[in-house]
């Protein structure tokens, strides 16, 4: 049983952590394992903060270690698979992931917490997209709107109103010039890009965030190519999306003149498929129509993402992914299975 100053531990270390305030978190939380070396809580969180500074390889041994005396806990298996998967060890990520989907299907969801409506100030993320748009083509950093703040302002003429940032696309090669330009004008990058190395992923001081998308060209097929990437894995792991030639046209803004897509419907369609039609739950990261394949760093994000919707049972979005995974591993049993599952949760009577 915790004793009552070890219980004041964790709970000053929680606090602390939802506060940000991380290495002070730290300082409760190892207090806690010094004398419950298999404190559930304090592992997690203490995982959590290392996820956020970087540090998480040391965490693997006490994660696996934790699992031993609580076999059955999500949080720990999902846990060890983002680990891995920072850490570069992708075909362990996806284990771990796969362990947790197992073990999900085992486990009743949980009563759901409210969740507070997001707030959106689409003039603010407007007036900051083209002010940031303007800054790129003053010093010649060919940019543009792309994915899901290129379909806003397309389809609806604004921006999507449940986007949570702005995506630029650039030239690749100029990743390193847009990033010190974005540094010395209100930005910074935020949360180490997820430990990816495009998109770069930066918040500015006016609370904006923006995921600046390289693409470039493959020295092979000649196609342009984006997709999410990590820095020292074989590139075929990684998240390709392969697109047209994307031709740039001027675009007057009430900052400037900014570049645009000259046809934006070709980026789109490649990308969405039918985008006229308006679809919620689309996935853009899993369920682009232009995936260069799946990948083991497409498989991590699908895994993860179908955990994460999972527990907040939001089964709608839930199937489009699963349908995805099924697309490119039809005779999968762990993905069969979760359909199944998923099935009865949309008609609990049948």
């Amino acid at each position: 049983m915790t004793s009552p100053i070890i219980f004041a531990h964790l709970i000053k270390g929680i606090q602390l952590y939802q506060q940000n305030q991380l290495e002070a978190a730290k300082i409760e939380l190892l207090a806690v394992l010094k004398s419950e070396p298999d404190s559930e809580l304090a592992t997690r969180y203490l995982t959590e903060i290392a996820i956020n500074q970087g540090t998480s390889l040391s965490y693997i041994e006490q994660l696996k270690t934790c699992l031993i005396q609580h076999p059955n806990s999500l949080d720990l298996y999902q846990l060890l698979a983002v680990v891995y998967q920072q850490n570069k060890l992708l075909p362990k990520a996806i284990e771990y992931y796969r362990k947790t989907l197992n073990l999900l299907l085992t486990t009743k969801p949980a009563p759901l917490k409210p969740v507070k409506p997001a707030t959106f100030d689409q003039t603010k993320y407007e007036t900051t997209l083209w002010q940031t748009l303007v800054l790129f083509r003053q010093h010649n950093i060919r940019s543009f709107a792309t994915s899901g703040t290129l379909l806003g302002l397309t389809r609806d003429n604004a921006l999507l109103p449940f986007d949570k940032d702005i995506d630029i696309g650039i030239d690749w090669g100029q990743m390193n010039l847009a990033m010190t330009l974005l540094k010395q004008n209100g930005w910074h990058e935020h949360k180490r890009s997820y430990d990816l190395i495009n998109p770069r992923c930066f918040m500015h001081s006016n609370g904006v965030i923006l995921d600046l998308c390289g693409y470039g060209v493959d020295q092979k097929s000649q196609r342009t190519i984006s997709g999410l990437w990590m820095a020292n894995i074989p590139f075929a792991w990684n998240r390709v999306t392969t697109y047209p030639t994307i031709d740039l046209a001027d675009k007057n803004t009430p900052f400037g003149i900014a570049w645009h897509p000259a046809k934006p419907e070709l980026i789109l369609q490649a990308l969405y498929g039918n985008w006229q039609v308006p679809d919620p739950h689309f996935d853009t990261v899993i369920c682009a129509k232009n995936l260069a394949g799946f990948s083991l760093l497409t498989q991590c994000f699908a895994y993860s993402r179908i955990y994460i919707l999972w527990r907040k049972q939001k089964w709608q979005k839930v199937e489009k992914l699963l349908a995805q995974v099924r697309h490119f591993q039809s005779d999968d049993s762990l993905f069969i299975k979760l359909e199944q599952a998923l099935k009865h949760q949309l008609n609990p009577l049948k």
